[in-house]
């Protein structure tokens, strides 16, 4: 009788085996990561796990979550999580579980069954796109099918819904925030009429009107600087705060803002309408062509051109990055990123558009515990220069009776006017160790934000580069260095040019939250005031008016007043223009100041954006 002889060691072995674990890994990478597999989820990965159990041992995800990683950064953005998180953050197993989690969302959003925290993950996703993310959405998981569909649903949710259009604010936040920052305006322009003009009339119509019913700030208006607990007040609902799931950390997160949202889709979209409607020229006949017909004609007012040049006025429309494909497998993930200095990584990246927008719902979560060093809120001199848009209003009847009853929407809708709004603004920027000027006080005990959060009876005087402050309730001049055409670069301010760790925030949750972005230690910034007026030539069509204002630096809200340059005309009234920059567009709140501040005043939206784009990222 003959025995079996033993199977030598190479015959117990699959070939598989004797290929190096970390080959395979460079193998299943580049068999996924083309350019013809870019779109959607991983295709080859099920197919090499199958072909044995080493091999499914080697790249399956619990066992080799670096395979993953280098995954996410073939398919998804990174240059943004990068920049506002750092590398501490960026670990492979937590790029690798955002990876997982993002294939999910993918699958879900094509089939039009997302959570909130899924909308979540898209709104992140696109704060920051940089070209990646956004093809990811768009094109393989179909966002704008799934965008239609659950508007539709909501909107249509009775009252009593939990998912009802006008009462989740959250959710319907988050909707038309994905609405605004996902379609350029060639996109409106091709979109389906009967799409466009269902959100012009009727899903955004109703929220422009009672704009005063939504959350339109990201802190408290009572204060200028952090205010105390138990010291504050606002006249507009707190935005929500969501605990939100972010490469595999807990986040609390401010909401985004629902009505400035839906006033910039609502604009976008009527702008696009009047683009394929013919102007009746008759309508205007009556005035003259154009300013020097007025002089000789010795009348006032908006001229044909004036007219015609508000007409053809537009805001500054989102607009898609491009697309460059990274397919070589890095030995060290991110370590080539991690090499560049802070500045080159932020000019070689589109998202950062949207660092501010980030950091406002990252910090501004709760007030009470921000501390001004940790801001990334606003970018100095971005309020420099010519800015032209408008504002709305309904007539104040119909404001009145939507406030006095909460719940009162009527049948017919309600009118909106549109009125041109120009100014052209300066920033005057104070500087460490100066001690800038004190907010005003108010009747109720707040800084006085109907004063622009400035002392009453402030005197300013106008030097070549400087403005020199008097501070009428501390007796002192302080002086302000006007901000440069330049850049930063001609003021005191300047960015680090090597990579810093900057400031930490201490979280709640128990994480640390580093800053890339720090100024000079000696010269950081700790105030901004700004000045302007309406230039002459749109003085004489809508009216001269002066604008002083504040920046609070904290969460990056601008507060404008603005006065008649002549005193005698009162009837022009006396505004304040409360906003934030988005995309290119300083967008928020207009409100008459006679009301009492902690009040739901008179008041509407209004947006405009930078002639020259000055304030663009």
């Amino acid at each position: 009788m003959v025995l079996p002889t033993q199977p030598s060691f190479m015959e117990s072995v699959s070939i598989a085996e004797t290929v190096p674990i970390e080959l395979w890994e460079r193998i299943t990478y580049y068999a996924n990561a083309r350019e013809d597999a870019f779109l959607g989820p991983p295709r080859d990965i099920v197919n090499i796990c199958l072909v044995c159990r080493f091999l499914n041992s080697a790249v399956n995800f619990g066992d080799n979550p670096s395979l993953y990683a280098r995954l996410f950064r073939f398919k998804f953005d990174y240059r943004a999580p990068l920049r506002r998180f750092g590398r501490d953050w960026l670990t492979s197993r937590s790029i690798a579980l955002e990876f997982k989690k993002r294939i999910i969302l993918l699958k879900q959003v094509r089939q039009k069954e997302c959570s909130t925290q899924d909308l979540w993950t898209c709104y992140l996703m696109i704060l920051e796109n940089d070209g990646r993310n956004e093809r990811q959405l768009i094109e393989w998981a179909h966002l704008y099918g799934y965008l239609k569909h659950e508007t539709c649903v909501r909107y249509e949710a009775t009252l009593d819904s939990t998912i009802n259009w006008f009462k989740d604010t959250e959710a319907t936040s988050l909707l038309l925030w994905l609405w605004w920052m996902t379609f350029s305006r060639d996109d409106v322009r091709i979109e389906n009429s009967h799409v466009r003009d269902s959100l012009v009339y009727h899903l955004l119509h109703n929220l422009i009107v009672a704009s005063f019913r939504y959350p339109k700030l990201y802190g408290p208006e009572s204060h200028f600087k952090i205010p105390p607990a138990g010291c504050i007040w606002s006249s507009t609902p707190p935005t929500p705060v969501a605990r939100v799931n972010h490469f595999s950390k807990e986040l609390y997160l401010a909401t985004p803002l629902l009505s400035v949202a839906s006033f910039l889709i609502w604009t976008l979209r009527l702008e696009t309408i009047r683009e394929n409607t013919d102007f009746d020229l008759g309508a205007i006949s009556s005035l003259p062509l154009d300013r020097e017909d007025a002089i000789a004609h010795r009348t006032q007012g908006p001229t044909q051109a004036d007219i015609l040049k508000f007409h053809q006025t537009q805001i500054r429309a989102p607009t898609h990055c491009s697309l460059v494909l990274c397919t070589f497998f890095e030995e060290e993930i991110l370590t080539q990123e991690c090499e560049q200095s802070v500045e080159r990584l932020l000019l070689s990246s589109d998202s950062r558009r949207y660092d501010q927008d980030w950091y406002r719902s990252w910090t501004c979560f709760d007030s009470l515990s921000i501390t001004p060093s940790n801001h990334n809120a606003y970018v100095p001199g971005a309020l420099l220069g010519d800015w032209e848009g408008f504002f709305v209003q309904t007539s104040l009847d119909d404001h009145i009776a939507l406030v006095d009853d909460p719940n009162h929407m009527p049948s017919d809708p309600i009118s909106l006017y549109r009125h041109p709004l120009y100014f052209t603004l300066k920033e005057h920027h104070c500087f460490h160790p100066v001690v800038p000027i004190g907010p005003g006080t108010d009747c109720i005990g707040g800084e006085d934000v109907l004063n622009a959060w400035l002392p009453q009876g402030l005197k300013i005087q106008q030097y070549e580069n400087e403005i020199e402050v008097f501070d009428p309730v501390a007796q002192r001049n302080v002086r302000y260095e006007t901000f440069l055409p330049g850049g930063l670069e001609g003021t005191k301010v300047r960015l680090q040019s090597e990579k810093v760790p900057g400031t930490s925030r201490k979280l709640g949750n128990g994480y640390n939250y580093t800053n890339s972005f720090t100024l000079s230690k000696n010269e950081s910034l700790n105030d901004i005031l700004v000045t302007g007026k309406t230039s002459e030539e749109n003085g004489a069509a809508w009216g001269h008016y002066l604008f002083i204002g504040r920046i609070r630096l904290w969460d990056g809200l601008i507060v404008l007043l603005r006065t008649p340059r002549d005193p005698t005309r009162s009837n022009l009234g006396r505004w304040l223009f409360r906003g934030y920059l988005h995309d290119g567009n300083f967008v928020g709140h207009w409100r008459e100041t006679s009301t009492s501040p902690n009040l739901t005043g008179y008041q509407g939206e209004f947006v405009a954006h930078n002639r020259d784009g000055r304030n663009c990222m």
